[in-house]
């Protein structure tokens, strides 16, 4: 049946662009007060283990071809770390909203949120079609984003950090099949279903058939790609290192060797290139990181006290972020008057 979903998600779904006319969209009739709340307050509960496999999420999705090309032509196919720092900044800052606001009502930032993301979806289909690039964001691309935001919550919390209560997981599930409806998918493709049984079931066929192989497969441009998301949200956490975050996606992707670093996992298997390739640099903050993720953040109160911290860097980055911007914006705005004679240039 979980083979069937695959199937039809890479035939029928690659095919079936996303649903941008939503205009009068309104919530679900199987939404659930109840399980979305449940999901908010465990996001809340386990910030950085969401937040790290969210990263690692991206980076293995990354290296998708048609995720990586969309991401490229909305871009105007010139990414740069400006660019980068916008794009996921900005996300992290409408996944929060998400999570931490109200969706009942359409006055909240949560739903207005949704709606800006909406009309970024809706443009970059409509330039598509303008020259004739065919489905730029299909069903089949939506359900692997999904994956990027919750998979690895789902299927692996424990190396994560995160606390592994099947309740609060179906919640999360509940949580990112309403996203999933409210952002243009059909409930056909929708990644996340009814149960947490069948959504795992879902996640874990598209992982081992698909990410796995994708992510043992990545290109240079996805390599570059990589460089770019990390590089873009540097002010957010220090220890996002290249090599090590690539490590930390293939470990939880379940790709060969890349579980084996501890003593416990067993030997050392087709990693070892990738590991003693790393300067001590990126060896040490793969050490932390997985000190973190796969130890300190079982006990509640360092979670508390981590998780308070890489709140309080996120807010800072949005706040750097968006000086960076302002300040681009006024350069602009005053060669604009020196241009028209409004300024005196020296």
């Amino acid at each position: 049946m979980h083979s069937e979903y695959v199937e039809n998600l890479f035939t029928i779904g690659e095919l079936t662009p996303l649903q941008d006319n939503l205009n009068g969209v309104t919530i679900p009739t199987w939404f659930s007060e109840q399980k979305f709340k449940r999901a908010q307050r465990y996001f809340r509960q386990n910030f950085a283990a969401i937040y790290y496999g969210t990263i690692c999420g991206l980076l293995t999705v990354l290296s998708v071809p048609s995720i990586l090309n969309a991401l490229v032509f909305s871009t105007g196919g010139k990414p740069s770390f400006r660019i980068a720092a916008r794009r996921y900044l900005g996300a992290f800052r409408h996944t929060v909203n998400w999570y931490c606001d109200d969706l009942t009502t359409s006055q909240s930032s949560s739903w207005k949120s949704l709606n800006h993301v909406r009309q970024v979806h809706s443009t970059i289909q409509r330039r598509a079609a303008a020259r004739n690039y065919g489905v730029i964001i299909s069903q089949r691309d939506m359900a692997i984003t999904q994956f990027a935001f919750v998979g690895f919550a789902i299927l692996d919390p424990s190396r994560l950090g995160a606390q592994n209560d099947p309740a609060d997981l179906d919640a999360m599930c509940h949580f990112w099949r309403v996203l999933g409806y409210l952002l243009g998918m059909e409930d056909r493709f929708n990644l996340c279903a009814d149960s947490l049984e069948q959504s795992r079931a879902r996640m874990d066929r598209l992982r081992q058939d698909f990410l796995e192989p994708a992510f043992e497969q990545r290109t240079e441009k996805c390599e570059e790609a990589y460089r770019l998301l990390l590089g873009g949200l540097w002010c957010f956490n220090v220890l996002l290192d290249y090599n090590a975050l690539t490590y930390c996606a293939g470990r939880v992707v379940g790709s060969p060797g890349y579980g084996n670093y501890w003593s416990k996992d067993g030997h050392q298997g087709s990693a070892d290139r990738l590991y003693f390739g790393m300067k001590w640099r990126s060896r040490f903050v793969l050490f932390v990181i997985l000190c973190i993720h796969e130890v300190l953040l079982k006990f509640d109160l360092f979670r508390v006290g981590f998780n308070t911290v890489l709140i309080a860097s996120g807010q800072f980055a949005i706040w750097i972020c968006s000086q960076i911007v302002g300040r681009n914006v006024e350069i602009v705005q005053d060669f604009v008057r020196k241009l028209k004679g409004k300024c005196k240039v020296y």
